[in-house]
């Protein structure tokens, strides 16, 4: 749990939720430029845009460090839920019940209670993948990172798509020079002989939605060099090759028509999937616990309402974030078709 994932833009509504409840400070990289490549090569042209980044396991550190550790229970894992009239139970593998007035779901993108509780909401396939991978800077090349430092680079591929890179932190969400960590992610399209290529892992396995960092074979990283050879930015083309897992997650849509389900609420990807365009995965669910947060105790022990008014804010919100990232990929899809129209964001 507490090394996995790659890079995370840093959105102010997590920094918010942090400092509201006296979290450590968050350990971030930072650039303060962006940088935008041509893959026929050359140094691109730069504009000042400053920028936080981090990684999913600092802000899980993070995160801990502000949890009662006697509250948190690693393996332990839900086997059934059972709503009662003002109160839910959480049934737990090897443990007591768990009965109390709430129970949150967030439990991902592959949400096993979404699932149970709207069981017609199925994530949509963009047609196209992120691949992504990570590099430590001490044991990345000196010209990679003189290249991506102090910047957010981004770089068209010939055929479409793009790619981009930063900083993030480290092992143990170490920031210091050395001890950093180079992040790329390479939007491909993918139709269906690509995506069983892409989704099969180096013992044959097919998967459903991402292959994981370390299980790629050879041939297919081998295949993802060669193809940025072809498609772009020559440091972008060093770069995948200097990374010895990237591993690759599809791009879908989850859109969901409600997050609460009597006592049970859906929170982060468990309720709306959006694109990484939209660098606001993270930002969205730190969103959803400030309004769960804020609309419980507004409401003053009527724990209904709290829940009603905390998700009608959380469905607008995600429903506008999940509008944004389909527009983006739309740009990326005009790319694709041969358009002049700028990529998406992140």
């Amino acid at each position: 749990m507490d090394a996995r994932g790659a890079g995370i833009v840093v959105q102010p509504q997590l920094t918010s939720l942090l400092r509201e409840h006296h979290a450590p400070a968050l350990r971030v990289t930072s650039c303060l430029v962006r940088r935008y490549l041509d893959p026929a090569g050359g140094n691109g042209r730069v504009q000042p845009a400053p920028q936080e980044f981090t990684s999913w396991e600092a802000i899980y550190l993070t995160l801990r460090a502000a949890f009662p550790n006697d509250r948190y229970h690693m393996g332990a894992a839900v086997s059934d839920i059972v709503p009662e009239a003002s109160r839910v139970c959480a049934l737990i593998e090897g443990r007591d019940p768990v009965a109390n007035d709430v129970l949150i779901a967030a439990d991902g993108a592959n949400s096993s209670l979404r699932r149970r509780f709207l069981p017609a909401v199925a994530p949509r396939y963009a047609g196209y993948v992120a691949w992504r991978g990570t590099l430590d800077e001490w044991i990345a090349p000196s010209r990679l990172v003189s290249s991506f430092d102090n910047a957010f680079t981004f770089c068209e591929a010939r055929s479409g798509g793009h790619m981009l890179a930063y900083f993030i932190p480290g092992d143990e969400a170490a920031t210091e020079p050395g001890r950093r960590r180079i992040n790329w992610v390479w939007y491909i399209g993918a139709g269906e002989p690509e995506l069983a290529r892409y989704l099969t892992d180096k013992e044959g396995r097919r998967h459903h939605a991402s292959l994981v960092q370390g299980s790629a074979s050879a041939a297919l990283i081998g295949e993802i060099c060669d193809l940025a050879e072809r498609e772009v930015h020559p440091i972008f083309t060093e770069l995948v090759a200097a990374t010895s897992d990237p591993f690759v997650q599809t791009i879908v849509d989850v859109i969901v028509p409600q997050t609460v389900f009597g006592r049970v609420m859906l929170l982060g990807d468990a309720a709306f999937v959006v694109r990484p365009h939209t660098a606001g995965a993270t930002a969205k669910a730190a969103h959803d616990a400030w309004v769960l947060g804020r609309n419980l105790a507004r409401a003053r022990g009527n724990i209904d309402a709290g829940l009603k008014a905390a998700e009608s804010l959380q469905l607008e919100y995600g429903n506008e974030l999940t509008s944004y990232g389909i527009a983006l990929g739309g740009r990326w899809a005009n790319l694709r078709a041969g358009k002049k129209t700028p990529g998406g964001a992140a």
